[in-house]
């Protein structure tokens, strides 16, 4: 008979639950602590701030920068300006707009010129309350160099993003500042432009992120210069004249002078000896918005990027921008510390004699050492200019043709292209009388006019009847509109037909292109 088989029985192990529960205590504790921990050494957002200048860290949260401009007519010279724009009359006070030493009416914001310079960092929200106290007009801001691709509405295009703001209201524009470099801001209007409303406005991001920042030691925005044309009449008065009548002067950050006030202050940028600064260039234009050729004596400026986007870095002498472009350069002060001239000319072609003056200032140090001039006669001086001419032919004139982009093309552009628009553009002439001929713009035929009623927010009220055909025109007057599929790739040609070659055409695309 088999053995019968015993069973085994195996005692059971009843769980620790006690343990079990102090470990999960534990672990809940170490997540809690290390949540506190990231808690208390990250920056909470606070609700808004007055001023967003300051230095960008990656790990910061965004702020929300609160920002209000007052436009309303005010002057130059002042009460407030008392003797300051005499010989040896001191420092002029923050509510005096000099000008060139002129007096004549402006358009400004927070009564100055120019406008307020915006110093943000990168993704930082700008809430912008603009109170409008200028009579008998409307207006619109616009923030060039922004995609506001969350935000198309806020991009400042009258009757096309926005109905443009009437006189004794206040509007407010709310948008991210997604696109880091030196842009600027200012009215639509040309002729609201060209009377002080735009500035400079400037995004800049960490300094871990930015390749440029091992090309300097000092960013500030005591380097932001912005260039201006200025004449002697208001903007909307000359646009009533046959012709456009010449600029008067020059002006660096709202300051320069002419034959008939030479003791007018002048806009002064300090240095060190053997300090690296980034200086960020800005042209704003104005009634003419001639090409302008900016340059330091004696100094030669490393051209790192331009309208916001880095280039490889090039030597140049000189920087010469349309209306609207923007340039960053790194300085080198390498010179012997004294006082250097910094030089506006206008194009000859668009307007003689027409330049700004400033001044480089080599502060000096304590020690009382006399530096000698760095031996800079190997440099290559080339001359660079962002406006296309017969001169980009020669070697010492560096054009866009030969800037490499420090960036290869986003994934989009560089795939194949889906659709290519053509867009030529001339000018039409009607004689009004003997001595007066009438010209205006037009592309594809068409005189372009705005529409009843905003196309991004309210398109389906604009009657079909006001629409431009697809095909060229004939001078007709019509609301012109190119429609592209969305998502997709488009090449625009613009070609010009004008006959008219000292005219300088200028093309802006205004936000994202969808």
């Amino acid at each position: 008979m088999e053995a019968e088989k015993k069973e085994v029985i195996v005692p059971v192990q009843k769980p620790n639950y006690m343990l079990m529960s102090l470990q999960r205590i534990l672990v809940l504790s170490v997540i809690i602590l290390g949540v506190v921990v990231v808690v208390y050494y990250t920056p909470m957002p606070e609700e808004y701030f007055e001023n967003c200048d300051r230095e960008c860290h990656e790990l910061d949260w965004p702020m929300i920068c609160r920002v209000k401009l007052v436009i309303e007519v005010y002057k130059t010279l002042s009460k407030s300006c008392g003797s300051c724009t005499e010989k040896d009359g001191g420092e002029c006070p923050s509510m005096c707009i000099s000008a060139d030493g002129r007096v004549r009416g402006v358009l400004s914001a927070n009564r100055a010129l120019p406008a307020p310079a915006l110093h943000v960092c990168e993704n930082d929200i700008l809430v912008v309350d603009v109170v409008h106290r200028a009579p008998a007009h409307a207006l619109s801001i616009h923030w060039r160099g922004q995609p506001q691709k969350e935000t198309p509405f806020m991009d400042g295009a009258p009757m096309l993003t926005q109905c443009p703001q009437p006189a004794y209201t206040t509007f407010q524009y709310k948008f991210r500042a997604s696109a880091v470099g030196t842009h600027m801001y200012h009215a639509h209007s040309a002729a609201d432009a060209a009377d002080g409303l735009a500035g400079a406005f400037v995004v800049r991001q960490s300094p871990r992120l930015d390749p440029i920042s091992k090309l300097y030691d000092v960013d500030s925005t005591d380097h932001t210069i912005f260039i201006a044309e200025w004449g002697h009449s208001m903007g909307p008065l000359a646009g009533m004249m046959s012709n456009v009548p010449n600029a008067e002067s020059l002006l660096i950050n709202g300051r320069g002078k002419t034959t008939d006030s030479p003791d007018a202050p002048l806009s002064k940028f300090k240095v060190e000896y053997g300090k690296r600064y980034r200086f960020r260039l800005a042209y704003g234009g104005g009634s003419k918005s001639c090409s302008v050729t900016f340059s330091i004596d004696q100094h030669m400026l490393n051209l790192v990027a331009l309208d916001g986007h880095r280039i490889e870095p090039q030597q140049v002498k000189s920087i010469k921008l349309g209306r609207g472009e923007r340039a960053d350069f790194i300085l080198e002060a390498k010179r012997a510390p004294r006082v250097y001239p910094i030089s506006v000319v206008a194009d000859k072609t668009c307007q003689e004699n027409l330049e700004g003056v400033g001044e480089l200032v080599y502060e000096a140090k304590e020690s009382k050492v006399l530096h000698k001039d760095d031996d800079v006669g190997s440099e290559v001086e080339r001359e660079f200019s962002s406006v296309t001419s017969d001169r980009c032919a020669d070697e010492e004139v560096l054009c866009l043709g030969e800037v490499v982009a420090a960036e290869p093309l986003p994934a989009p552009l560089a795939g194949p292209i889906q659709e290519t628009i053509y867009v030529p553009f001339n000018y039409s002439t009607r004689q009004i009388s003997a001595k007066r001929v009438e010209s205006w713009g037009q592309t594809d035929g068409h005189r372009f006019t705005y529409p009843a009623s905003p196309l991004l927010t309210q398109g389906g009220d604009v009657a079909q009847n006001t629409m431009c055909p697809q095909e060229a025109g004939q001078g007709d007057e019509c609301v012109h509109v190119k429609n592209v599929p969305l998502h997709s790739t488009v090449e625009m040609i613009m070609f010009d037909q004008g006959e008219d070659t000292n005219l300088l055409r200028l093309m802006h695309r205004s936000g994202a292109l969808t």
